[in-house]
C-alpha cells in the first residue's frame, strides 16, 4: 500500500545539515508556575491538543493560533483561576464550563467537537486521581523516569483515553514539552519518537519519503476523501519509520526532527499555500515559527526546496494527509 524511499530520506537529510533546534523553553512555564502546576498544564493541554486547524483568538490582548492558542489558554487558567485545572474540578467538568474558557481572557473561536474534549479531560483527571493521587509528578515518578519499556510513560499513559494512540503522538509531545520546559529529564530520551500528526504526514508524502502505491488510496488523499482505519494506520506507521531513517541519516534526534518538521509543515508546507507553489519569495517570514524555533536562515524558500519531490513536481502538492476524524492528533 505504501513504500518508504530511503534515497529520498537521505536526500532530505542532507538539507538539514547545519539547522539547529533552539532548545529554549517555548513557554517558560517554570518562570510562571510551580512544577506540578506546569506539568498539569501540559498534560491537560495535550489531552485536548488535536484538530486545532482554524482555532485561534486573543488572550489578554495577544493573538495566538492553533495549538499555541490552546496552550496559552491553559496557562492563563493556571495563572488566573488555578482551581479550574485541579483534577478534582476537571473530573466533573461540564460542557458549558469548558466552552466558557474561550471567552474568559479575550475572544477565541470554539474548538471542534467540544463535548468529546470534555470527556477526554474528565477521563484524564479521573485516572490521574485514581492512580497517581491527582499529581502528574507522581505519574512521572511511577514511570521510573522512563518513557519506554514496561511501566514507562508510554505504557502508563496508554491507559488514558486521550493518550491511547498506538503511535503515542500526544504522549511523545507531552514528553518533548516537559523536557524543553525543564520539568522532566527522562533517563531514556532516545525513546522519544516523532509525533506523527497531519503536518508530518503531509511533508513525508510530498517530499516522497513515503510513497503511496495503491491508486485508490492516492486518489483519496488528492481528493481529500475519508480513508479507512487500516489505510490511516499504514501511512502513519510508514511515516514513523521514514523519520527514524531520516534521524539515522541526518544525525538529528527524533526530538529535533519533530520540532523541525512540525514547524515546517505548519509554515512552509501548508495544505493550500505551500511556499514552493508561490511566485517569488515566501511572504510569511514575520509570522514563521520555523525561523523562531530553529537556526534556519530563511532566504524566502522552504529548506527542503529542491530535495523535496513536490518542489520539482507541482502535481505532488495535491497530496495531503489522510482525512480522518480522530483525537490522536
Amino acid at each position: 500500500m505504501v513504500l518508504i524511499d530511503e534515497a529520498i530520506c537521505s536526500r532530505v537529510a542532507s538539507r538539514l545539515a547545519g539547522i539547529e533546534v533552539k532548545m529554549a523553553p517555548p513557554v517558560g512555564l517554570l518562570e510562571l508556575l510551580d512544577r506540578e502546576q506546569a506539568l498539569r498544564v501540559l498534560l491537560f493541554f495535550m489531552a485536548i491538543n488535536y484538530d486545532t486547524r482554524g482555532l485561534g483568538g486573543t488572550i489578554q490582548g495577544h493573538y495566538y493560533r492553533g495549538s499555541d492558542f490552546l496552550l496559552q489558554l491553559m496557562l492563563a487558567l493556571a495563572r488566573g483561576q488555578p482551581e479550574v485545572l485541579e483534577p478534582a474540578s476537571l473530573s466533573h467538568l461540564t460542557l458549558d464550563d469548558f466552552l466558557s474558557w474561550f471567552s474568559r481572557f479575550g475572544e477565541g473561536r470554539l474548538p471542534r467537537r467540544p463535548a468529546e474534549r470534555v470527556r477526554l479531560l474528565r477521563d484524564t483527571a479521573l485516572r490521574l486521581i485514581e492512580h497517581y493521587n491527582g499529581r502528574v509528578s507522581e505519574l512521572l515518578s511511577a514511570c521510573g523516569n522512563r518513557i519506554g519499556g514496561p511501566g514507562g510513560l508510554r505504557e502508563r499513559l496508554a491507559s488514558f483515553k486521550a493518550f491511547s494512540d498506538p503511535l503515542a503522538k500526544k504522549t511523545m509531545v507531552f514528553a518533548i514539552l516537559a523536557c524543553l520546559e525543564g520539568l522532566w529529564e527522562p533517563e531514556d530520551p532516545e525513546s522519544i519518537t516523532v509525533g506523527v500528526d497531519y503536518h508530518l504526514q503531509r511533508v513525508a508524502l510530498r517530499t516522497g519519503m513515503v510513497k503511496v502505491l495503491d491508486p485508490t488510496l492516492r486518489q483519496k488523499l488528492v481528493k481529500r476523501q475519508f480513508v479507512t482505519q487500516g489505510e490511516h494506520q499504514a501511512i502513519r506507521s510508514a511515516c514513523l519509520e521514514a523519520f527514524s531513517i531520516l534521524s539515522a541519516c541526518s544525525g538529528l534526534s527524533q526530538l529535533e526532527l519533530d520540532q523541525i518538521f512540525w514547524h515546517l509543515g505548519r509554515n512552509c508546507c501548508q495544505v493550500r499555500l505551500p511556499a514552493c507553489a508561490q511566485e517569488g519569495p515566501c511572504w510569511r517570514p514575520v509570522e514563521c515559527t520555523l525561523i523562531k524555533a530553529t537556526s534556519y536562515e530563511c532566504r524566502g524558500s522552504c529548506p527542503l526546496d529542491g530535495a523535496c519531490r513536490a518542489s520539482k513536481e507541482p502535481g505532488l502538492l495535491k497530496l495531503v494527509e489522510p482525512k480522518v476524524i480522530t483525537y490522536y492528533y
